[in-house]
């Protein structure tokens, strides 16, 4: 995929706010007391809607706990303000400010209901959602593809730290974080459970960028009744038992290819090989990664070819294709007694400019459908460029580095005795509970 002149090009003034919202973001970084090292939420998988999420406080006087759905392509992290949320730290982004001209807002007089609100009279102490002059925006649902009416606000959130990248330590109170305030009907497609989404982009409004420069996920294979996933806010060590070395020394490392038009991580597959065999392909492929898309897509040029390849080396191995297709899936096999995961063709993207690999093996390629007896190539057809799903990523440790633009990975952590779904120690420096909460 080729990026055009108007996708690598802002306006001046566009980037003159853009740093001057830098500025203010790098401000509220280097005033955060006492910043620690790191910081470390739990992920979970949602076995019904195969997204992953985690719960975060938020606000004082009152703090409540939500469930944010983690992205990594929107602007900003938004959530329902109007189940609960009462905050006194609540403060909104007023119209005119410069984090609100960033993004182009709707006007603060075309207020639509009930999706936010506008406080009846000047002076009125502030609450969620409330304002007198908003910053009106359209956030994105990337899973039912809507947008909603909310305007931009600020709030702080409490992390747990990490002091040894294995470990929870003490509870922390960021710095005032940006946000947007919407309404319930946004939640199209999410858990039950969820009451926000989490924006991990390379956007300046999103959290990496307004607490850190870099940030790993691993997403868990399994539901949270075998343990949680991990987001790592702040880098490094990470430590993933019973893998006795930090996870990290098992990183291959490429660059990220930057598109000022989009908030996404973009990167470069050169090739792609089956068992060594490698697929004809006119060109290198765009590519990019995806939480809540549930599956690797491929472009159906690249789909066909990969699939008959698969085919083939699959039977070499006596691999017995099923008669039953599962969707959304196009290929299937039985699951014969005594397989392994091991014994599925492994599927390597050649990355980047240095050699580099990302080893896709059997527990990311093939989902098995125990109800049908069947295992599925866990790849499906579509889209203009490949996009890497959550179900390729889960037990695989992924960072970015926003700073320095790169994408680190360790392939699966399976074939090292561990995965990302854990209960994780408390720190004995585990400090008493925010008396704010």
């Amino acid at each position: 995929m080729a990026f055009s002149k108007s996708m690598l090009n802002n306006n001046m003034d566009r980037v003159h706010l853009l740093l001057l919202l830098l500025l203010f973001v790098s401000a509220a970084v280097a005033t955060w007391p006492n910043k620690p090292h790191a910081l470390i939420q739990t992920v979970i998988k949602d076995p019904i809607t195969n997204l992953y999420f985690t719960s975060i406080d938020i606000g004082t006087n009152i703090t409540v706990s939500v469930s944010f759905v983690i992205d990594l392509s929107q602007p900003y992290t938004w959530l329902d303000c109007f189940s609960g949320y009462s905050s006194s730290s609540y403060t909104p982004i007023d119209f005119d400010s410069p984090k609100c001209k960033l993004h182009n807002p709707t006007s603060p007089f075309n207020v639509p209901t009930p999706d936010w609100w506008v406080c009846s009279g000047a002076g009125e102490k502030a609450k969620p959602g409330c304002s007198d002059h908003p910053c009106g925006i359209n956030p994105y649902n990337p899973v039912d593809n809507t947008s909603r009416a909310g305007s931009l606000s600020e709030d702080v959130m409490f992390f747990y730290s990490t002091p040894d990248g294995l470990s929870f330590g003490s509870r922390f109170q960021s710095p005032p974080v940006t946000l947007a305030c919407v309404g319930r009907r946004s939640f199209e497609g999410f858990p039950s459970e969820a009451q926000g989404l989490l924006s991990l982009s390379r956007n300046a409004l999103s959290l990496p960028s307004q607490l850190s420069s870099k940030f790993a996920l691993c997403l868990p294979s399994k539901t949270e009744d075998s343990g949680f996933g991990d987001l790592f806010i702040g880098g490094g060590p990470y430590f993933l038992p019973p893998l006795r070395d930090d996870a990290s020394t098992l990183f291959t490392t490429v660059s990220l290819i930057t598109d000022k038009a989009s908030d996404e991580y973009f990167f470069e597959v050169k090739s792609i090989e089956i068992d060594g065999k490698a697929l004809r392909l006119e060109s290198s492929i765009v590519s990019k990664l995806s939480t809540v898309t549930p599956f690797t897509v491929l472009h159906r040029s690249i789909y066909e070819r990969f699939v008959k390849e698969f085919r083939g080396k699959a039977n070499a191995k006596n691999m017995v294709e099923a008669e039953t297709v599962v969707s959304p899936f196009e290929v299937c096999y039985r699951v014969k007694k005594g397989f392994k995961m091991e014994d599925v063709p492994v599927i390597d993207l050649a990355v980047g400019s240095s050699g580099g690999r990302w080893r896709i093996y059997g527990w990311n390629s093939m989902v098995v459908v125990k109800e049908k007896g069947v295992m599925c190539l866990a790849f499906v057809e579509g889209g203009e460029m490949m996009v890497i799903g959550g179900y390729q990523m889960e037990d695989n440790l992924v960072e970015i580095d926003l700073q320095s633009s790169k994408l680190s990975f360790t392939s699966s952590l399976r074939r090292h005795n561990t995965s990302c779904s854990r209960f994780r120690p408390v720190a004995t420096d585990w400090c008493r509970k925010d008396t704010n909460s």
